[in-house]
C-alpha cells in the first residue's frame, strides 16, 4: 500500500516519528490497515525486526496482521513478533522457565485441565468439589489473579496457593498465569525487563480498549514514559468489562505518558450515513468517552428500520422472510445477493432458537457462530491428552484422561494407590508406572501403559510425522474405541474425520520443522478456531461475537428494555457498556440495518409485556423509520413491494422447474 492511499489522519498515525501514540480508531475506519502499515514503515526505516513487538487479543487478528505484513514485506515479516498477549506471555514463561521453577516444555492448562487440578486441591483440603463449586472458584481465582477482587478471603488465598503449587509441580501454567507470571518477571528481574524492553523498542497494541488492568501493567513495565508505544483502540467499542477489560486504560495513557500524541480516525469506510448518524447519536449519550464523530464516504443510504412484532416467534419469521425476500429479489452480483451478506444479532445466545427454527422453515442456510469448538470435541480431547503426555511426562492431568480412554481395567482404586506411590517418591504418575518398585495387582497393566507412552515418545521424536500420529491412534486403541462406541458408521466417520483433520495440522507443523511440544502450544492458543466454514450461510451470533465483523444487511433482534440493555446491566449500573454494545451491533451494518423488538416475550416460563429499548429512542429519529407505526412510509411500502417481488420470483422458479 502506498502512502497516497491513506487519508490525512491515517498518514499521520503511520508516519508518527516516535514517542507514545494513541490512535483512536472508530468502527470501520481502517485501524488494521494503519497498524500494519505503521509496522511496515518502521521496518523500512531500518528498525530491526526483533525490536518490534505487536500484540492483539485473538489468534485470528494476529494471523490477519501477519498475513498483511507478509504481503507488504515478504520474508522480513517472518522475523516480526506478532501475537496475542497470551502467546507473548507463553514465550516469556518458556524462555525464563527456570526463574519460575519450571522447565521449558511447560504445559498450558485450560478448561477441563484447570477444573481437574482445582478439584484435586479442594479434595485434599476436604472442601466441596462439585462441578458448580469448581466453576465458581475458578472464576474467583481468575478474578483474584487479575486484580479484579482483593484477597480478603483467607480460604480463597489458601486455595490459590495450593492450586499454584500443584501447577508448579506439574510443570504447568493456566491462561491467567500467562499474563501474571510475565508481569512478576518483568517487575522483579532487571535483566529480564531489559531484555524484553530491547525486543519491544517499538511496542504496538491493537484493540487496546479490550486490555485489562494487569495487561496495562504489562505495557507500563515494557514501555518507559517516553518510549515508542503505539496503541490502537476505540473507547466506544469497549464491551468486555465482564471479563476484565477496562475502558479507563485509554484515559490513563495521558496520565502515564505525558507526551502522548492522540490521532482520531473518524472517516468510516463501512457504513452509510444514516447508519452512522444513528450510531453516533446513540453513543454520544455516554459520558465516559474521549469523543469522536464518524463520517461516511458512502452517502446517506436507507434509514434504519425499526420493527415491532407480537412475539419472538413472529419476529424470527419476519427476519427469515425478509432475508429470503431480499436474497431472491437481488440480481446476481448485487449487494445482498449472497446468504453470507446477512447477519442476525442478539444479546443472549438462547435467543438463537427461534431464529434457527425460522431459518429451517424457510430453507435458508445458516451458521451459528460460537458453537462447540473443534478442540472441545471428546475425541480431540482424548487424543490431545495422549499427545500432551507424550510431550510432557509430568502432565498428570493428561495421564488421568489418557489412561481412562479407552478403559484398560485400571480402576479408581488402582489409580488412587498409584497417586500415593507417586507422591511418596516425588514423581509424576507416568514415572510411577515405570518405577521398578511399583507393586500392585495392576502393576503389569500400569507398566504396559508407561511403556506405550515411552514408545510413542520415541516414535514422535525419531519417526516420520504421519507414522507417529497413526501409531498413536493404533497403539492407544483410540480409533477402535471410537468405532465401537459410535451409534452408527456415519457418526464414527465424522469423529474419525475430526482426528484426521488434527493429523493434517500436525503433519503440516512437522514439515515446517516443529516438534510435538510446539504443536501443542499452538493448539492450546487457538481458542477461537472453529471446525466449520460459515461462508455461503446467514450468520447468527451474539453481539459480543460480532465485534470486528461487517455485513451488508444486519438484523438486531430483541431490542427491548430488560433484554437490550440487559436487566442485569441495569441492576449493576452498566448502562454505558450496554450502550457501547448496541453501538457495536449497529456499526456492523454496511447498507441496511434493522432493529427489532417484540410486544411479548416469555421469561421464566411466563409471558411478559415488553417495552421498546431506550436504545431505539436515543438515536437521531430523522434517520430512523418505525415501519409498523407508519404503514404509509416509504420503507413500509418498499418492504411490501420487496416481499411481493420475491414471491413472484419464487413462483416463476417453481413453474420453470415443472
Amino acid at each position: 500500500m502506498s502512502s497516497n492511499q491513506l487519508n490525512e489522519e491515517q498518514y499521520r498515525a503511520v508516519h508518527h516519528r516516535g514517542g507514545p501514540l494513541l490512535v483512536l480508531a472508530g468502527a470501520g475506519s481502517g485501524k488494521t490497515r494503519v497498524i500494519t502499515e505503521r509496522i511496515a514503515t518502521l521496518v523500512e526505516r531500518d528498525v530491526p525486526e526483533d525490536a518490534i513487538t505487536a500484540v492483539t487479543f485473538t489468534n485470528k487478528a494476529a494471523k490477519e496482521m501477519r498475513e498483511r505484513l507478509q504481503m507488504r514485506l515478504g520474508k522480513k515479516a517472518d522475523k516480526l513478533r506478532i501475537c496475542t498477549f497470551h502467546a507473548l506471555g507463553l514465550a516469556i514463561v518458556r524462555e525464563h522457565a527456570k526463574l519460575l521453577n519450571r522447565r521449558a516444555n511447560v504445559s498450558v492448562f485450560a478448561g477441563a485441565e484447570q477444573k481437574s487440578a482445582l478439584k484435586s486441591v479442594l479434595s485434599d483440603m476436604k472442601l466441596p468439589a462439585d462441578a458448580d463449586q469448581v466453576d465458581r472458584l475458578l472464576s474467583r481465582l481468575s478474578s483474584l489473579k487479575n486484580g479484579l477482587i482483593e484477597a480478603h478471603d483467607n480460604q480463597l488465598s489458601a486455595i490459590r496457593e495450593r492450586y499454584d503449587q500443584l501447577l508448579e509441580r506439574m510443570n504447568a501454567v493456566d491462561f491467567d498465569d500467562l499474563i501474571v507470571l510475565p508481569i512478576t518477571l518483568l517487575g522483579e528481574n532487571d535483566e529480564v525487563r531489559a531484555l524484553w524492553r530491547s525486543r519491544a523498542r517499538h511496542f504496538l497494541v491493537d484493540e487496546y480498549q479490550d486490555s485489562s488492568r494487569v495487561q496495562y501493567e504489562w505495557v507500563r513495565l515494557l514501555v518507559p514514559e517516553k518510549g515508542n508505544l503505539t496503541v490502537v483502540g476505540d473507547d466506544d467499542q469497549s464491551i468486555y468489562g465482564w471479563r476484565g477489560a477496562e475502558v479507563k486504560n485509554l484515559f490513563l495513557l495521558d496520565r502515564d505518558y505525558p507526551t502522548l500524541t492522540v490521532i482520531k480516525l473518524e472517516e468510516n469506510y463501512r457504513s452509510t450515513g444514516s447508519i452512522l448518524e444513528a450510531s453516533n447519536s446513540l453513543i454520544s449519550k455516554n459520558s465516559e468517552r474521549l469523543g469522536k464523530t464518524l463520517r461516511s464516504n458512502l452517502g446517506m443510504g436507507k434509514p434504519v428500520r425499526v420493527w415491532e412484532s407480537p412475539n419472538p416467534e413472529e419476529e424470527a419469521q419476519r427476519v427469515a422472510s425478509d432475508i429470503k425476500g431480499r436474497r431472491m429479489a437481488a440480481d446476481d452480483g448485487k449487494s445482498g445477493s449472497n446468504w453470507d451478506h446477512f447477519c442476525v444479532l442478539y444479546r443472549a445466545s438462547y435467543q438463537a432458537r427461534e431464529i434457527e427454527l425460522a431459518m429451517r422453515r424457510e430453507k435458508i442456510p445458516y451458521h451459528i457462530t460460537g458453537g462447540l469448538s473443534f478442540f472441545d470435541r471428546a475425541e480431540i480431547q482424548d487424543l490431545l491428552a495422549y499427545l500432551r503426555l507424550i510431550a510432557n511426562f509430568d502432565d498428570d492431568l493428561a495421564f488421568m484422561r489418557a489412561i481412562a480412554r479407552p478403559r484398560r481395567g485400571i480402576g479408581d482404586v488402582a489409580l488412587g494407590e498409584l497417586g500415593l506411590f507417586a507422591m511418596a517418591h516425588g514423581i509424576s504418575l507416568l514415572s510411577a508406572c515405570l518405577h521398578e518398585e511399583l507393586e500392585h495387582k495392576r502393576a503389569h497393566s500400569l507398566h504396559e501403559f508407561g511403556d506405550l507412552i515411552v514408545a510413542l515418545e520415541f516414535q514422535f521424536k525419531h519417526g516420520e510425522a504421519d507414522e507417529a500420529f497413526d501409531a498413536a491412534l493404533d497403539m492407544t486403541h483410540l480409533e477402535a474405541a471410537i468405532r465401537a462406541e459410535a451409534e452408527d458408521e456415519e457418526k464414527a466417520e465424522m469423529r474419525m474425520g475430526n482426528l484426521m483433520e488434527l493429523r493434517r495440522w500436525w503433519i503440516m507443523h512437522a514439515e515446517k520443522g516443529g516438534d510435538l511440544a510446539s504443536f501443542l502450544q499452538d493448539i492450546f492458543l487457538m481458542a477461537d478456531k472453529k471446525d466449520d466454514d460459515p461462508s455461503g450461510q446467514v450468520r447468527l451470533m451474539t453481539v459480543h461475537g460480532s465485534k470486528g465483523l461487517e455485513f451488508d444487511n444486519v438484523y438486531v433482534v430483541g431490542v427491548e428494555d430488560g433484554m437490550f440493555p440487559h436487566q442485569s446491566a441495569l441492576e449493576e449500573n452498566r448502562m454505558e457498556e450496554e450502550r457501547r454494545l448496541m453501538y457495536v451491533a449497529m456499526t456492523r451494518a454496511r447498507y441496511f440495518l434493522t432493529l427489532s423488538y417484540t410486544r411479548v416475550r416469555k421469561r421464566f416460563g411466563q409471558k411478559e409485556k415488553c417495552a421498546p429499548s431506550p436504545f431505539l429512542k436515543e438515536p437521531d429519529q430523522s434517520v430512523m423509520r418505525w415501519v409498523d407505526r407508519d404503514t404509509d412510509s416509504e420503507e413500509a411500502k418498499e418492504e411490501a413491494e420487496d416481499f411481493m417481488a420475491a414471491m413472484r420470483k419464487n413462483l416463476e422458479r417453481m413453474q420453470a422447474s415443472r
